[in-house]
C-alpha cells in the first residue's frame, strides 16, 4: 500500500491540485500545459496583486530570454481552461500586467492510498467546517495512477465522492469499482471530428454598418482554422445568413462533423463574443466560450477561437500549425478594423464595392505598414480592377505585383500573397512560375475553395482540363453551395466538348437559381456549340440583363459573336459599334472586337484585334487552345505564332 498527501486551492468554483499539478472543476480534469500551469499557480499565490509582465515571465520562464508574445499565449490558455470567468478571474490592467481577481481558500488536504490487492486507488480528503469533519472518497482503476507523480487525464479522472464514515465497508467500495467500471464505458469517445462549418455570426445590434465586423470575424476564424480540417468556404456559409439555422440541420446540409456559431455584441467600444460548438451527429453542446474586449483589441479573438476549436477538437497539431493558429498579423485594432471592412465591400462584387475596397486597404496599410494581408487583398483588388476593365490592365498589373511583391516580403508564408503573386504571373505569361505560385498557396491553405478554383483556371488554359477538374470538384466540397463553382465546372465540360453535360449542369444550376447570369452564358455557349443558335442567343441576352458586375461588357461581345455565328451580322454589327462607343468612355479589351470579328469570319481583323489583345493585356488569351470558338482560325499560320506568342504552342 502506498500513501501520499496532496495541497490544493479553491476559487471560483476550480480546483488547483499542486500536488499532482493540475487544474479541476468539480470532479473533472481540465487540460492546462505546464507553463500555463505555472502561470495560473503564481497568479494565485499573488491573488488581488498586480503582477507586472516582466515579473510572471521571470516566474514562469528564469532562465530563458522570451517575447511577450509567449507571455500573452500563456495566459490565453489559462483563460481558455477558465472558460466562461476567465476574464472576471484573470483580469488585464492595461499596459501593466495581470491581477488574478478572486478569493482563494486553501484545502482541502487529502490522502491518496493505492492498493495493490484490489488494484484501486482510493483518495480520502479531509476537511473542518464548524468543528464537523467532512470526509468524501473516490476511486480509480489501478491502470491510472500508482504513482504520485501521474497526471490524470479528463476522461481518466473517474472520481465521485460520497459522505459517509472513514472507513468504507466493502460494500460501498464495490459499489465505487462498479461506476468507475461504467463511466470508463459511457466515455468512451466518439468518431473524429473532421470537418467544420463556422457560420455567419450574428450581429446582435442589427446595425448594417457593423455587418462587416460580424463577417469579418467569421472569415478570419475559417482562414485560421486548422488545415486539418475540412472548412466550409465563408461564400457558402453567407448563405445562411439572417436566417434562424438548426446547427444540426445545417450540418448534415454541409457534410460536416461540427458546427460553430457566433454572436457579436457592441456597446461603444465594448465586443462581447459568444460563441458554440455543436456536435452534427447526436446536436451536442461541445464546448461555448464568451470572449469580452474592446473594439481596438479585436485583432487576437479569430485567433483565439481558432485555437479553442482546435483544442476542443483535440486535433492532432504541428509546430508549424499552432504557430499559424496564434500569429497576429497586426497590433493596431483600428488596421483589422479597415481590413474587414476592405473584404466586406469587396465581396458586393461591384465597381464601387471593389474601388471601396482599395480605400480601405490603403487606410489599413497606413494604419500598420507592416500588415502583410491587407497588401494581399490590396494586390487582388488591383487586380480585379484590371481584370474587368475598370483600369487600365498594364497600370492594374504594375500595382497588383507591388502589393503582392509587399505581402511576400513581409510574410512568406501567407496563402492569399502567394495567390495575388500567382495571378501576377500569369498575367507575365509565366505559367511556371504561376502554378508554382498556386501550389505553394495550397500546401500553405489547403482549405481555399479561392485558390483551388484559380489554379484551375490556370491548369484549363495550359489544356490540363482533368486536373482543373480535380479542383474544381474539390473547391466544391469546401464550398458547396457557390454556383460560380458549379458554372466553372459547366465551362470545363464545354471545353471538354462534353456539351450535352454541360447542358444538363447548367440547366440544374438555372432551376436553383434562374437570376445566376453566369450560368445562363455557359449554357448559351454550349447551345452554340451543338448549332442551337436561337436557344443561345436567348441565354445570352439574360446573361445581359441578369449581370450587374464590373466585368458584364464582355456579355455583349459573347451575344454580338452568337449573332455573327447565327447569320445575323447586322445584330453583330450594331454591337460591336456599340461597344466602340462604349470604349471612349472606359477601357474595353480589344478581346471583344477579335471576338465579333471571328464569328463575322473576318480572319484578317481577327487576327489584328487578337494582337492587341496580346500587346495589352495577354492573358485574356488564356484559352486560346481549348475554347471551340477558336477553330476556325487553327489552321492558319498566324494562329501558331500567336499560340507561340502566348508560350501555349
Amino acid at each position: 500500500m502506498q500513501k501520499f498527501s496532496q495541497r490544493t486551492q479553491s476559487f471560483a468554483g476550480f480546483t488547483l491540485d499542486l500536488t499532482r499539478g493540475c487544474l479541476l472543476r468539480g470532479g473533472q480534469e481540465i487540460k492546462l500545459p505546464p507553463k500555463p500551469f505555472e502561470a495560473l499557480k503564481y497568479l494565485v499565490d499573488n491573488a488581488g496583486r498586480l503582477v507586472s509582465k516582466a515579473e510572471l515571465m521571470n516566474a514562469i520562464w528564469p532562465d530563458t530570454a522570451v517575447t511577450d508574445d509567449s507571455l500573452v499565449q500563456c495566459v490565453r490558455e489559462v483563460r481558455r481552461a477558465l472558460s466562461h470567468d476567465a476574464q472576471a478571474i484573470v483580469r488585464t490592467v492595461p499596459r501593466r500586467g495581470y491581477i488574478f481577481d478572486k478569493p482563494v481558500a486553501s484545502g482541502p488536504t487529502s490522502v491518496t492510498t493505492y492498493t495493490e490487492e484490489t488494484g484501486v486507488q482510493v483518495i480520502i480528503e479531509e476537511e473542518e467546517t464548524d468543528g464537523e469533519q467532512r470526509v468524501a472518497a473516490s476511486a480509480l482503476p489501478a491502470a491510472v495512477a500508482p504513482t504520485p507523480e501521474h497526471k490524470v487525464t479528463t476522461t481518466e479522472r473517474l472520481t465521485t465522492a460520497i459522505k459517509q464514515h472513514r472507513r468504507i465497508t466493502a460494500g460501498a467500495f464495490a459499489s465505487l469499482v462498479l461506476m468507475a467500471t461504467a463511466i470508463v464505458y459511457l466515455s468512451r469517445p466518439g468518431e473524429a471530428i473532421d470537418s467544420i462549418a463556422v457560420m455567419p455570426f450574428v450581429n446582435v445590434n442589427g446595425d448594417p454598418n457593423a455587418e462587416y465586423l460580424s463577417d469579418g470575424i467569421s472569415e478570419s476564424i475559417i482562414n485560421r482554422i486548422s488545415p486539418n480540417l475540412k472548412v466550409i468556404a465563408l461564400n457558402t456559409v453567407l448563405r445562411y445568413k439572417g436566417k434562424q439555422t438548426d446547427p444540426q440541420a445545417v450540418g448534415r446540409e454541409l457534410k460536416v462533423g461540427a458546427v460553430l456559431m457566433g454572436r457579436v455584441m457592441q456597446r461603444g467600444d465594448d465586443l462581447l463574443i459568444n460563441v458554440e460548438l455543436v456536435e452534427v451527429r447526436n446536436n451536442r453542446h461541445l464546448w461555448g466560450q464568451q470572449y469580452k474586449r474592446n473594439l481596438a483589441d479585436i485583432t487576437a479573438v479569430p485567433a483565439e477561437i481558432a485555437q479553442d476549436v482546435s483544442e476542443e477538437l483535440r486535433l492532432q497539431l504541428s509546430g508549424e500549425d499552432r504557430k499559424r493558429l496564434s500569429k497576429h498579423y497586426t497590433e493596431s485594432g483600428e488596421a483589422y478594423q479597415l481590413y474587414m471592412m476592405g473584404r466586406y465591400y469587396r465581396g458586393r462584387w461591384t465597381k464601387e464595392g471593389i474601388e471601396k475596397s482599395i480605400e480601405y486597404f490603403e487606410q489599413a496599410i497606413k494604419k500598420d505598414p507592416g500588415y502583410a494581408p491587407a497588401y494581399a487583398a490590396l494586390g487582388i483588388s488591383y487586380g480585379s480592377l484590371g481584370w474587368t476593365g475598370l483600369l487600365p490592365p498594364k497600370e492594374a498589373r504594375q500595382k497588383e505585383e507591388w502589393a503582392g511583391l509587399k505581402a511576400l516580403e513581409l510574410d512568406d508564408s501567407l496563402a492569399e500573397a502567394h495567390v495575388a503573386m500567382a495571378w501576377v504571373r500569369q498575367r507575365d505569361l509565366n505559367w511556371a512560375a504561376s502554378e508554382e505560385e498556386f501550389q505553394r498557396a495550397l500546401q500553405l491553405d489547403p482549405n481555399s475553395a479561392g485558390a483551388h478554383v484559380s489554379y484551375a483556371y490556370l491548369l484549363e488554359g495550359l489544356g490540363r482540363l482533368d486536373e482543373a477538374l480535380i479542383h474544381l470538384q474539390r473547391a466544391q466540397v469546401l464550398d458547396p453551395l457557390s454556383l460560380n463553382i458549379r458554372a466553372d465546372i459547366e465551362y470545363v465540360l464545354y471545353f471538354l466538348r462534353q456539351y450535352d453535360k454541360a447542358i444538363e449542369l447548367a440547366q440544374k444550376t438555372i432551376e436553383m437559381d434562374p437570376n445566376f447570369a453566369p450560368a445562363h452564358v455557359r449554357l448559351a455557349v454550349a447551345y452554340l456549340a451543338k448549332g442551337m443558335y436561337e436557344e443561345a442567343i436567348t441565354e445570352h441576352k439574360k446573361a445581359i440583363v441578369l449581370d450587374e458586375s464590373p466585368g458584364r461588357w464582355g456579355r455583349s461581345a459573347a451575344l454580338g459573336y452568337a449573332y455573327a455565328e447565327a447569320g445575323k451580322r447586322g445584330d453583330a454589327q450594331k454591337i460591336f459599334d456599340e461597344l466602340k462607343e462604349l470604349s471612349k468612355q472606359r477601357y474595353v479589351s480589344p478581346f471583344n472586337f477579335a471576338l465579333i470579328y471571328i464569328g463575322l469570319g473576318e480572319k484578317d481583323l481577327a487576327f489584328e484585334w487578337l494582337n492587341k489583345t496580346y500587346d495589352e493585356y495577354p492573358d485574356t488569351l488564356l484559352y486560346l487552345k481549348v475554347d471551340r470558338r477558336f477553330d476556325s482560325l487553327r489552321s492558319d499560320p498566324r494562329f501558331t505564332e500567336l499560340l507561340k506568342h502566348m508560350k501555349l504552342a
